[in-house]
């Protein structure tokens, strides 16, 4: 048994040097981002008032948290007319700025459950689409907090792809090798989390040409297959 531990310390250790090693020999992608996020995104819609949010704000943030997630360019901005809200929610980050797991946990299951919303439904990698486009498949789930409900959709884009995952209670310490085997070697693609959410019903927004000018700003982050 001890021999076993042995080896396996071992063999852990060698992966880790060698992935080491590769990482700084093997310079990262150059990143395809290159705008900011505030300008891509509808700056003003007819007949809707929008307002920018500081990320803390979010439900997804607060201030220290904001702080630890490093991002690069990041923009979390409201749409309302009338009863109707939307908020959008992005974050990028440049390759080989963060894991894709430590990016990865930054979604409503952990961060507006810890925020006192509940989750009442969730959905994992469903269709999603604008019109005739097909987006990247979605998470989606409806949270409520004091009375109020909102329709989440969200997608975590690793180089231009949707990232599915399963949260553990634990921390994996195989999670490495385990996203190797999902991406190969390199672990250091651009991000982006996007976020969308709304007190009303998705199929009631797709009819409101305001909406569907906000998925089409987001089909050009890379949510568009």
């Amino acid at each position: 048994m001890r021999l076993f531990i042995l080896l396996a310390g071992m063999f852990l250790l060698l992966t880790a040097i060698c992935l080491k090693g590769y990482f700084a020999l093997v310079p990262p992608p150059e990143p395809t981002h290159n705008r900011y996020l505030s300008t891509i995104l509808p700056q003003s819609l007819p007949q809707w008032s929008v307002v920018d949010h500081d990320m803390a704000e979010s439900p997804e943030s607060s201030a220290r948290i904001t702080e630890f997630l490093n991002f690069d360019d990041a923009l979390y901005r409201t749409y309302s007319n009338g009863k109707i809200h939307i908020g959008v929610y992005v974050a990028y980050w440049s390759p080989g700025k963060v894991s894709y797991r430590w990016a990865g946990a930054h979604t409503p299951d952990t961060c507006w459950v810890q925020n006192g919303w509940a989750c009442n439904t969730r959905k994992y990698s469903i269709p999603f689409n604008n019109k005739n486009v097909e987006f990247e498949l979605a998470e989606f789930g409806e949270y409520e907090k004091k009375g109020e409900t909102q329709q989440v959709y969200f997608w975590h884009l690793v180089g231009g792809r949707a990232y599915s995952y399963k949260q553990n209670d634990g921390h994996n310490i195989f999670a490495a090798l385990i996203d190797i085997k999902s991406h190969g070697l390199d672990l250091r693609k651009e991000q982006f989390f996007i976020r969308l959410s709304s007190n009303t019903d998705i199929l009631a927004l797709k009819k409101m040409p305001a909406f569907g000018t906000i998925l089409e700003a987001l089909a050009s982050l890379g949510l568009a297959k």
